[in-house]
This record gives structure tokens, sequence and C-alpha cells, in this order.
């Protein structure tokens, strides 16, 4: 067959479509492919709703690859799943990411994303790293073994 089309996001249903709505409680979110190319699909969908000027959203872009490279990396996001990203705003002065991936990666053993310092010589392993670096906060939620949700809440005031 021909070459594979780059599939779009697709708008996840009961969240908000409204772009540029940073209303503390609104939110976003769309589910993305599983080819390395959803990571800039990622990044451009995540620039679009939050309406941040150019120099704002370089530490919520870098997060958001570092997260969605993680996903598709070490999950079954990356084997046809997908994955999907939520944005919401929890406060006025507050944006918070999150990416969910699609369990655990066929064939392996499932894994927990965990915080780690990584070799000066190493060329992974700083990416949740980068994370907690410019969030204010970040976590994981669910179970080992399910799909996991990996977040981080940015103060827009950071974002400068």
């Amino acid at each position: 067959m021909g070459a594979r089309l780059r599939a779009l996001p697709r708008r996840v249903p009961a969240y908000s479509t409204a772009l540029f709505a940073t209303r503390a409680g609104r939110r976003h979110a769309a589910r993305f492919g599983s080819t390395p190319d959803q990571v800039t699909a990622a990044r451009h969908w995540v620039r679009g709703v939050t309406g941040l000027r150019p120099h704002q959203e370089d530490a919520l872009e870098i997060a958001v690859s570092e997260l969605v490279t993680n996903a598709l990396t070490h999950t079954a996001s990356g084997q046809d799943g997908g994955f999907t990203i939520v944005l919401s705003y929890p406060s006025e002065g507050r944006i918070r990411v999150s990416v969910t991936d699609n369990g655990p990666r066929l064939g392996c053993a499932p894994t927990f994303p965990k915080l780690a310092e990584a070799s000066p010589d190493g060329m992974h392993g700083r990416g949740l790293l980068l994370v907690s670096r410019f969030s204010r906060r970040m976590g994981v939620l669910g179970v080992l073994g399910e799909p996991l949700t990996v977040w981080a809440v940015f103060d827009r005031s950071d974002l400068r």
C-alpha cells in the first residue's frame, strides 16, 4: 500500500472544544495516534488550545513532548495504541497537562514512570526530570499493569 497517513488528533466527547478558553474549570482533551509524528501533533494541539504567547509556550511544549514520547516509547501507546492528552485549568493561574497511555507494552513487563537522575553521559532518562523542573507539581495516576496518566501542573506566571 501507499505511505501511511498521519493520524490527526480526535476530540474526546464531553470536553470543551472552545479554543482559548482559559477560565478555571475548563478542559480540553484529544486522542492521538501511535506514530512518532504524534509528538509534534500534540505540541501543536496544546499550543492551539492554550492561546499562550509564543515565548510562554516553550516549557509547556517541552513537557508535553517528554510525556508523549515516554508514552509512545514505554507503553502500548507506541504499538498502535495511541494516547490521550487532557489540558485543564484547575484555577485562573494554573494549567494542568495530563497524558494517559494505553497500558503496558505487549510482551513486556509493566513499568511505572519514575523520576531518576540521568547519567551525564546518557542519551535518555531526562524527560521526567525536565517536566519536574518546569512544573509546580507532577505525578502519576493509575495502577501498574493498566493505563497510566502522568500529569504536571504549571503556574501561568512561570511561563514567561
